[in-house]
């Protein structure tokens, strides 16, 4: 299904959840940022320490356009744990897209560069420093000489339902999980239509060790070939509420084969002939003859 990183940066990477999440924490959900504004750029930069050339690769990252304006280059950083480090780690990120651009031919149309550290961890809040300052101890006659950076950090499982459900993308389904999860209880999933159903069930399953969302995946995927599921239907409440019904038909009829072999075994034991038996329990005939060895050689 693939490790948290690669599907964190799977979903992430589609120009509508970008937005999606972009707008709700930049711009309190108003629909300012556009799918059609953002053009994906390569999360690698580059930079040179002592003629050795190193490589600095963010999560996801897009240029936001409007026309041939550069309004924000926008980098989004996942992490499942606190960071110590992170503010210098994002220090890095910025500084490598700032010197992309001190480099650029041109160079007068420089534009700002936001990083947003979404925290996906649900069993305690974030602990790291949020600023340059709180990574290491100084001489305080020195603080007013530091250049502070202070990174933007996303504590999605503690957001208030209020901000939640500015998401307008099935992001929303993901941070409900995040939010149920830490509140422990079962997740509860709001209607909305799911554009990245693979996408989004491959993230639920690594981020919350469920093989349940790999089992959900399979059966949506079959729904949809059998047209027992159309795509305007595609919601999680729907594919969750298909997925126990399939589950429930499939134990009632492990239930029903269950109680056929425990009846094909009470006349064995009785000395019914195989024949009578697979009459009456419509069992194959192999079955019942394994059945038969079975309780010979008990």
């Amino acid at each position: 299904m693939g490790t948290k990183d690669t599907t964190q940066k799977r979903l992430e990477d589609f120009e509508d959840i970008f937005a999606d999440i972009s707008n709700v924490l930049l711009y309190d959900g108003e629909d300012v940022i556009k799918e059609k504004e953002l053009e994906t750029i390569t999360a690698k930069d580059t930079y040179t320490v002592e003629k050795q050339i190193h490589e600095v690769e963010r999560d996801v990252a897009k240029r936001w356009k409007h026309h041939s304006l550069h309004i924000s280059l926008i980098g989004l950083e996942n992490q499942t744990d606190p960071d110590y480090k992170m503010p210098m780690r994002v220090i890095c990120y910025d500084g490598a897209s700032y010197r992309a651009q001190l480099n650029a031919e041109e160079s007068k149309k420089t534009y700002p560069v936001i990083t947003l550290v979404l925290y996906m961890g649900t069993e305690k809040r974030w602990s790291a420093p949020k600023q340059l300052t709180d990574c290491f101890k100084y001489d305080e006659r020195l603080g007013k000489f530091i250049s502070n950076y202070k990174i933007n950090v996303v504590e999605l499982a503690w957001l208030s339902d209020e901000q939640i459900i500015k998401f307008k993308t099935e992001f929303r389904n993901f941070v409900e999980l995040l939010r149920d999860t830490r509140l422990g209880r079962k997740p509860q999933y709001s209607p909305i239509q799911l554009k990245h159903v693979h996408e989004l069930l491959q993230l639920m399953r690594v981020m919350s060790g469920n093989d349940e969302y790999e089992q959900l995946l399979n059966q949506t995927t079959n729904n949809l070939k059998q047209n027992k599921l159309k795509g305007d239907e595609l919601t999680m409440k729907k594919i969750v509420s298909l997925g126990f019904d399939e589950a429930r038909a499939e134990a009632r009829a492990e239930g029903k084969a269950q109680e056929k072999f425990a009846t094909a075994k009470r006349m064995l034991a009785l000395g019914k002939s195989l024949q009578d038996i697979m009459l009456i329990t419509d069992l194959p005939m192999s079955k019942i003859q394994e059945l038969q060895t079975e309780i010979k050689s008990a």
